[in-house]
């Protein structure tokens, strides 16, 4: 019976209108099951860019009146009705809906899939430290509580639940219900895209000096990723080495203050700010750095990292405790003191200075991305769903 195809709903407000490691995850893994016969829909929300039903990335996207969240990076919250939902539901013979993010879409999914006897899996892509760092720290906790509270009916409407790694299944599996299954699957990475290539043209069309050991960091630019400790550092690091320059890869609402932090500390012509690329120039980014850098404060896995290592970069890692991230240093890297410059400057200096070492710690890198295929991860994925149907 596990010849068998399913059709599976999966429910990501933000589809298709950001970059954030979430919604790539949600994509590649859409495409895979794809690949292996199964019809996946998406329900999200509608956007500037996306108003209508539509098709992305090769599967059905149903698209709902929505509201932008401020400062999010073009993410909307969608409210379909659930009778929407349950007429989409029936019409794709949906087996499963997997609830991507937790956000307003997926509470109507969720509802109306209870309804119709559908199924429910909840993926686990999001901690309060991804939301509300923004927020004056008094009211964080009151937050914070507020979102598990959110969470635990979430998670408990679902037969099981997903987690990208096992810090988050420690962080997170108490707001379950006792004894509900849980998996640990990880975002993965595409080896076959993500690897060592030649980088073309990408210094010029990007304004990137050549001769310069290059630093490199992907994500957004939000709060919970610290960027700040990297252009902290550069002045210490450019003292010491000054043939090194930082590529900041990403978008969000703290570019402007990144930008002018940049400039006040004198450091702006050793620091590019990238903007969002295309996933061909991002695995080029990757390629043409020498030292990948996360200062991030909380990571459930970080798929950043995942594609640097396999591109054969050696890796700087913040040793937050709220990081997953951390795990994958081993003896192709180093970790650093959480938002502390300085020790971040101290690593960076003791990599650039010696090339052999990064080498050797690159070379460990990939050897170590090929434990994360992301076949790997959709082989787990697959044996979820046909074992929440009992199939």
């Amino acid at each position: 019976m596990k010849e068998r195809k399913l059709n599976i709903a999966m429910v990501c407000d933000p589809i298709g209108s950001n970059k954030s490691g979430v919604v790539v995850s949600t994509l590649r893994f859409a495409k895979l099951l794809r690949e292996r016969g199964h019809n996946v829909i998406f329900i999200g929300a509608k956007s500037k860019e996306h108003r209508k039903h539509s098709e992305h990335d090769g599967s059905k996207a149903y698209r709902f009146r929505s509201l932008p969240v401020p400062k999010s990076g073009g993410w909307n919250l969608a409210f379909p009705t659930i009778e929407e939902l349950k007429k989409i539901f029936r019409e794709e013979k949906i087996d499963v809906v997997h609830i991507i993010l937790p956000m307003t879409g997926s509470i109507v999914a969720i509802k109306a899939a209870r309804a119709l006897g559908i199924k429910i899996v909840a993926h686990s892509h999001s901690q309060p430290e991804n939301l509300f760092m923004d927020m004056p720290k008094a009211i964080q906790p009151t937050l914070n509580n507020l979102w598990n509270s959110y969470l635990r009916w979430t998670y408990g409407k679902a037969e099981t639940l997903i987690y990208p790694s096992e810090m988050a299944r420690g962080l997170l599996d108490k707001l379950g219900k006792k004894n509900q299954k849980s998996h640990v699957v990880s975002n993965g990475i595409n080896t076959e895209e993500f690897r060592p290539i030649n980088v073309g043209d990408f210094h010029d069309r990007f304004n990137i000096p050549e001769n310069t050991v290059k630093l490199l960091f992907v994500g957004r630019l939000f709060p919970e990723k610290s960027v700040d400790t990297i252009i902290k550092a550069m002045p210490h690091i450019i003292e010491k080495h000054p043939d090194t320059h930082a590529m900041i890869v990403g978008g969000g609402h703290l570019r402007e203050k990144l930008e002018k932090l940049a400039s006040d500390l004198d450091v702006s012509d050793f620091v590019t700010f990238l903007g969002l690329v295309s996933e061909e120039d991002k695995i080029m980014a990757y390629n043409a750095s020498d030292i990948f850098i996360l200062p991030s404060l909380a990571e459930l896995e970080g798929m950043a990292v995942l594609e640097a290592m396999a591109c054969g970069k050696p890796i700087i890692i913040s040793d937050s405790e709220m990081s997953a991230s951390r795990f994958f240093v081993d003896d192709n890297g180093f970790l650093f003191e959480t938002k502390n410059h300085l020790d971040l400057a101290e690593k960076a200096i003791h990599l650039i200075g010696n090339t052999e070492l990064r080498q050797k710690m690159g070379r460990a890198s990939l050897e170590k991305s090929k434990n994360y295929d992301i076949q790997r991860s959709a082989d787990k994925l697959e044996e979820i769903y046909y074992n929440v149907l009992g199939i």
